[in-house]
């Protein structure tokens, strides 16, 4: 089984996730047939040699912000606009918990980095600041105030998966780089994101298994092999464009 799959499936069980079988077998296939390259060791020492720089540190942690809080807000409307009132739920948490990773990302830069208030101001406000007493109502013209489908279940479910990995190697430096005196609070925010992310891949997890039971397998192991592909060909380019511009 690959390493991505094998971590994945570890983590659901741990997280206490029921067996999702049809789940299960559609991301093996997937990852042993188009391995995720963020699960290869080369990624992990890139991701290692670049995070020695403080600075791509911390501008890493300000990206992590304003992408939580864009998800954030593709959530909301994806949510707002989605029929089925138990998956609209689940997707509208989603997009909470974002907005507030938008804010930790913040605080673990204040923290760390000791950055400027003004700055951190600024970043703030990228966080849309929802709560469940926020008005479900999807933006006016958004791409994404439609209903969810399983393609982007699937979409949902590897992005998560792959800023889980993100956040297991981001982890070690990152108490590195904290004073002593804050590694048990900084530890504990990176534990609550890990948490966080583990049970957004479970959730989407049990819906695409719902989705495959009642839409047929098949369609959806292609598309699940289609996002795979695309997922592991943006990698693919970053990655490029970081050795090109090593630190």
């Amino acid at each position: 089984m690959n390493v991505v799959a094998r971590m994945i499936t570890r983590a659901l069980q741990d997280h206490g996730v029921q067996e999702l079988p049809i789940y299960r077998r559609i991301l093996t296939l997937s990852c042993n047939e188009l391995p995720p390259p963020f699960g290869r060791r080369e990624y992990g020492e890139l991701f290692r040699a670049s995070a020695a720089d403080p600075h791509w540190m911390a501008l890493s942690l300000a990206t992590n912000s304003q992408s939580e809080g864009d998800g954030s807000q593709h959530l909301w409307d994806l949510a707002a606009s989605t029929r089925d009132t138990d998956i609209a739920r689940q997707i509208q948490y989603h997009a909470i918990d974002e907005s507030r990773h938008s804010r930790t990302y913040v605080k673990l830069l204040e923290l760390i980095f000791s950055v400027d208030e003004t700055l951190a101001t600024q970043l703030r406000q990228l966080s849309p600041n929802y709560t469940k007493a926020t008005p479900l109502i999807a933006r006016k013209g958004s791409p994404f105030a439609h209903p969810v489908t399983v393609d982007e279940l699937i979409q949902m479910n590897l992005a998560e998966i792959r800023t889980r990995i993100h956040q297991l190697l981001q982890r070690p430096v990152l108490l590195a780089y904290c004073r002593p005196d804050q590694r048990a609070q900084v530890r504990r925010i990176l534990d609550s994101l890990l948490f966080d992310e583990t049970r957004h891949i479970a959730y989407t997890a049990c819906l695409i298994e719902r989705a495959a039971e009642e839409s047929g397998v098949a369609e959806v192991i292609d598309l699940m092999r289609e996002r795979v592909r695309d997922f592991n060909e943006i990698t693919d380019d970053e990655i490029a464009r970081r050795s090109l511009n090593p630190v």
